[in-house]
């Protein structure tokens, strides 16, 4: 069980497979913030990600000060644009890094930051805490081939995504609709972790993008119960059988 907290919708890169600028782009208050992690009975893990780039939040490290106070440990994903600072390292516990290809020109006509710019940040970082890096990667049909190179040569876990099917996420994009084979959901079974849009509004899982379309749980149920997928839920790798590739 972990928790995921949408810390902002700004970000600085336009890659043509996220909604973020579909979405109004704001960062979540300190209050908002404070009052969730306030809300953790427990220390865990807080992923502090969403449709933005976490470090483009002016509060981001006072925040994350704020949750390690109260012994959460704390993990981002991060595009690699913006340098860490080494100092801050040891606040995180996680890095993972969103790279999607070596290649300039292909990173820039699909909307990303410069992947030589996230490497040079990334090795900065793998160079003084190797255990806490990894790498993310989205297949959208690109050559995957030098990527994954590139992580075993320098042993850093990969996970590779495919493009999301679900509708939700196709502004710039479409994919052939997938048959369901499933009508059951493990976030919302087992109860896999809490996800909080950057206004706070809280759901059962990080992939139910418009924070107007959350359903409560209840509700979500009864519409699989009888095999009716709500609009929050259409084509979601979940009930697709959609799965990462970890390398």
């Amino acid at each position: 069980m972990f928790t995921q907290i949408e810390i902002t919708t700004v970000c600085n890169a336009k890659c043509f497979y996220c909604p973020q600028d579909t979405l109004p782009h704001s960062h979540m208050s300190e209050e908002c913030f404070n009052q969730i992690v306030q809300s953790e009975k427990k220390p865990t893990l807080l992923l502090l990600q969403g449709t933005g780039e976490p470090l483009m939040h002016p509060s981001f490290w006072k925040m994350v000060i704020f949750a390690k106070e109260r012994e959460h440990r704390i993990g981002i994903i991060t595009n690699g644009s913006i340098d860490i600072d080494p100092k801050h390292l040891f606040l995180l516990d996680t890095i993972g890094f969103s790279l999607d290809t070596l290649d300039e020109a292909l990173a820039k006509r699909s909307g990303r930051t410069s992947p030589s710019q996230t490497l040079k940040h990334l090795l900065a970082c793998h160079s003084l805490t190797p255990k806490k890096i990894k790498l993310y990667a989205v297949n959208y049909g690109q050559n995957l081939e030098p990527l994954i190179a590139f992580a075993k040569e320098q042993n850093i876990p990969l996970a590779i995504q495919q493009i999301q099917p679900k509708k939700s996420y196709q502004a710039h994009y479409t994919t052939e609709p997938l048959p369901y084979t499933t009508y059951q959901c493990t976030y919302l079974e087992n109860k896999k972790m809490h996800y909080y849009f950057v206004d706070g509004t809280k759901a059962p899982c990080c992939f139910m993008i418009d924070a107007t379309k959350v359903l409560p749980i209840k509700q979500i149920r009864q519409h699989l119960e009888q095999k009716n997928v709500p609009p929050c839920c259409t084509q979601c790798g979940e009930l697709t059988g959609i799965k990462r590739l970890y390398i």
